[in-house]
């Protein structure tokens, strides 16, 4: 099996971090975090590290939706007044298996401006039962919306496969043409060395060791809370703007985070 290939370009981490995160990355030995690099950790990393993704060798292609697209008719449900904006799009990988460390992971969709201001959301595992689902409120503005399987819903298991669903209630209830998109999820186990290295690394250090182990939901949900806690910071913006354009999301990569 070959190692895990990386979601996102690992030189944009390195623009948030100095030299320990190469210690993640089996390159150096143990030094204290900063968040400004020299420019000598840099260029290491740069001439050390592959620029581009390529899928875990374990993992298969989705066969879900995923991309970013131009709306069919230009508008999310009938009553909506026509735009030429991207449709709704769950934030995933599309040539491979998405995957997750986490017992309740959060997933992340795209979603247009629309009069709607209700989702309807579930999770199915293997055998099509629900284990969770919900309604959403949103407000309907364009951004990215986030949703977080609740500690008190079953834990996802390990080596097994889930499907998500998020519909868009269009009026007072949900109907069977009413628009929205699926995505899939595997949770995998990480190794005792990786679960030892999360637990003491800060939030910009884990984002690159799941990066690194070809975890996305735990990639993106990581880089997602660091854009929300340090908003104006360009370096986080610049590495959550390149996970979203490295798996074909550019088209969305500068919307907001609505929550």
């Amino acid at each position: 099996m070959s190692s895990p290939k990386n979601f996102l370009p690992l030189t944009i981490f390195s623009l948030a971090l100095s030299s320990q995160i190469l210690l993640s990355l089996g390159i150096a030995k143990q030094s204290q975090a900063k968040f400004i690099p020299s420019n000598e950790n840099h260029n290491q990393l740069k001439s050390l590290i592959e620029i581009n993704f390529d899928p875990p060798s374990d993992g298969k292609p989705s066969d879900t939706a995923g991309g970013a697209s131009r709306s069919p008719d230009g508008k999310v449900c009938p009553q909506d007044a026509k735009a030429n904006t991207p449709w709704i799009a769950p934030l995933m990988p599309t040539t491979t298996q998405a995957k997750t460390a986490a017992k309740h992971p959060t997933l992340f969709v795209y979603m247009p401006e629309t009069s709607a201001r209700k989702v309807f959301f579930t999770l199915r595992d293997e055998t099509k039962k629900n284990i969770y689902r919900t309604m959403l409120t949103i407000t309907g503005q364009a951004g990215i919306v986030s949703i977080k399987i609740p500690d008190e819903a079953p834990e996802l298991e390990t080596g097994k496969n889930y499907k998500w669903y998020f519909v868009v209630v269009c009026g007072n209830t949900v109907r069977p043409d009413s628009p929205g998109v699926e995505g899939e999820i595997r949770r995998v186990e990480p190794n005792p060395e990786l679960n030892s290295q999360i637990q003491k690394a800060t939030p910009v250090e884990r984002a690159a060791l799941y990066n690194n182990e070809g975890l996305w939901y735990d990639t993106i949900a990581t880089v997602a809370e660091l854009k929300r806690s340090q908003p104006q910071d360009t370096k986080i913006t610049t590495m959550w703007e390149e996970l979203l354009k490295s798996v074909g999301l550019e088209a969305v990569s500068k919307q907001p985070l609505l929550n």
